[in-house]
């Protein structure tokens, strides 16, 4: 895919994951679910996604978005958060989807199973949760990449060093949640006993 059609599907895909999606997503909730589409759907968005702040993150991707901003394919509403202050974006179908999507329908159309997925599976998630479920997969994929094996412990242990503020159970509820999906490639199954309070 050459750079321009590579940005014109990316900017399809972000503009159909708001208008299909049955809840208002912020930034952090569209950049972990294109991460989780490239990541585990294997959808060729073609980011490089590295672990930031609050997760998988692409500086490409907020650039996309605001891309598809400006031509109208969606809108974004600025809203104050409940807990300490400050405000986020919540995007909306833009008047210009349609127009957006269009050229790049036909590409669009091969993964809207996916689409659907990542929007049942994940679309409804708070930031955090994203947060957390996202940098597992991550996580994930990097040990996967080196041919790691990881044992839940290990797991646990390495996901709370990058993540200090979720808790262990947090953690490893995600961790099994992920497993159960059939999403984690590097988890060794061995060690798979999984009690949480």
């Amino acid at each position: 895919m050459n750079p321009m059609d590579r940005w014109r599907f990316r900017v399809g895909i972000l503009t159909e994951l708001v208008a299909r999606s049955q809840v208002k997503l912020g930034r952090t909730a569209l950049m972990k679910l294109a991460y989780l589409l490239q990541a585990i759907e294997g959808v060729p968005l073609g980011y490089d996604f590295r672990m930031y702040t609050y997760g998988p993150f692409d500086e490409d991707l907020l650039n996309d978005l605001g891309q598809a901003e400006s031509l109208r394919a969606v809108v974004s509403s600025m809203i104050p958060f409940e807990r300490g202050g400050g405000y986020g974006y919540e995007f909306t179908r833009g008047p210009d989807a349609d127009l957006v999507r269009k050229p790049v329908a036909g590409k669009i159309a091969r993964y809207v199973k996916s689409l659907s997925w990542v929007l049942e599976s994940f679309g409804h998630r708070s930031a955090a949760e994203l947060e957390l479920l996202s940098t597992i997969v991550h996580a994930d994929r990097h040990w996967l990449g080196r041919g790691e094996r990881v044992f839940l412990d290990d797991f646990v242990k390495k996901i709370k060093d990058i993540k200090p503020r979720f808790s262990d159970d947090q953690i490893k509820r995600s961790i099994d949640e992920l497993q159960k999906m059939k999403m984690l490639k590097a988890l060794d199954s061995r060690s798979l006993s999984l009690p949480t309070s």
